[in-house]
């Protein structure tokens, strides 16, 4: 996609709809990360400085993981869990990094948004009357970011700070999945950024919830070839399925890394690689049956489905999982080792 061609286009709304898409509710995914909360922010404030349109944020879930925790209440950031009901009476719909038929958001079912922002691989049955869809860069903030620089827009500094921060995290700064126009936009906020409050942002004080996720995410790692991965049981917040996935990620050798846990009757499963090559996406929907359930990128996956049943119905699905996973890859389950047990 040639850079600035999703910024034209959405510049082009906002200038000729303007108030006629007053008010504006913009929908992230469920549980957002900092890239949907600092592209949502951006969104809202172009939409609000050249459309003079009136908008609100909302999210379905919570904002778990302490980091973004850190980053809505540090920033002010204007974002607000979605009331009972809400969306079924709003006049004018955007959704950001995400999708309408992806299961991770609350968009009403044959609900065709104003608009759509991702840079997730389009799905077969998207439609939005204006679809900004960029799969060649590594976070949805960079497709406003272009936006913002087309118009020209002053950017507050605490925007500036969410926008840094959710492109970076988005990118692990810039080493995951990042483009030159991740980079360029990075880059051309990071001096209008406060430090400090990135440095807070990055380093929060975190819940014993989280040790306890972190000690047997460790403690109950398994290894088989150049994969590692790990059952987490029952998790306070789905967030915490990729914290821990990219954290086994980083043991020396490993090429995979693939975490199941269970949340709201539902079984949560990110998929890591550090081959940009890899295809995780495309395997995760695969290993979660299709349709809807899951997808991502080269290197990063996530999806969830629902489980019925008792404990032998969830540990089946779990381990079905990840043996699928190591005969897409294969391994032999045989070979699964635990070094992190006594």
């Amino acid at each position: 996609m040639r850079p600035g061609f999703h910024a034209r286009r959405l510049l082009k709304l906002l200038n000729e709809r303007g108030r006629s898409l007053s008010p504006l509710t913009i929908l992230t995914h469920d549980h957002p990360d900092p890239d949907a909360l600092a592209s949502a922010w951006a969104l809202e404030h172009l939409a609000r400085t050249i459309g003079k349109i009136r908008c609100r944020i909302v999210y379905g879930g919570m904002i778990g993981r302490a980091e973004n925790r850190m980053m809505a209440e540090r920033l002010h950031l204007p974002a607000h869990p979605l009331r009972h009901g809400e969306l079924a009476g709003v006049r004018h719909l955007a959704l950001v990094d995400t999708q309408p038929p992806f299961r991770n958001n609350r968009c009403p079912p044959r609900r065709i948004p104003d608009l759509l922002v991702d840079h997730h691989p389009r799905h077969d049955a998207t439609q939005s009357d204006l679809a900004l869809i960029d799969e060649s860069v590594g976070a949805t903030t960079t497709i406003l970011v272009e936006a913002l620089l087309a118009s020209g827009v002053r950017v507050p500094r605490r925007l500036a700070t969410a926008i840094v921060y959710g492109i970076g995290s988005e990118t692990q700064n810039l080493g995951r999945e990042a483009t030159a126009r991740d980079m360029d936009a990075y880059q051309a906020f990071w001096p209008r950024a406060h430090m400090r409050t990135l440095w807070r942002i990055s380093y929060p004080q975190r819940s014993e919830q989280f040790f306890i996720a972190v000690a047997r995410g460790i403690r109950d790692a398994f290894v088989v070839g150049r994969a590692i991965g790990v059952h987490l049981g029952e998790v306070g917040t789905p967030d915490r399925v990729a914290q821990i996935a990219d954290f086994l990620l980083t043991l020396e050798k490993m090429r995979w890394s693939i975490v199941t846990a269970r949340y709201q009757g539902r079984l949560h499963v990110s998929l890591r690689a550090n081959d940009p090559g890899a295809g995780a996406g495309r395997l995760l929907k695969r290993l979660l049956g299709g349709g809807n359930r899951g997808g991502g990128h080269a290197m990063i996956a996530g999806g969830s489905v629902e489980v019925k049943g008792d404990e032998a119905d969830w540990r089946e699905r779990e381990d079905k999982v990840v043996a699928d996973f190591l005969a897409s890859q294969d391994l032999d389950p045989i070979e699964r080792r635990w070094p992190f047990r006594n």
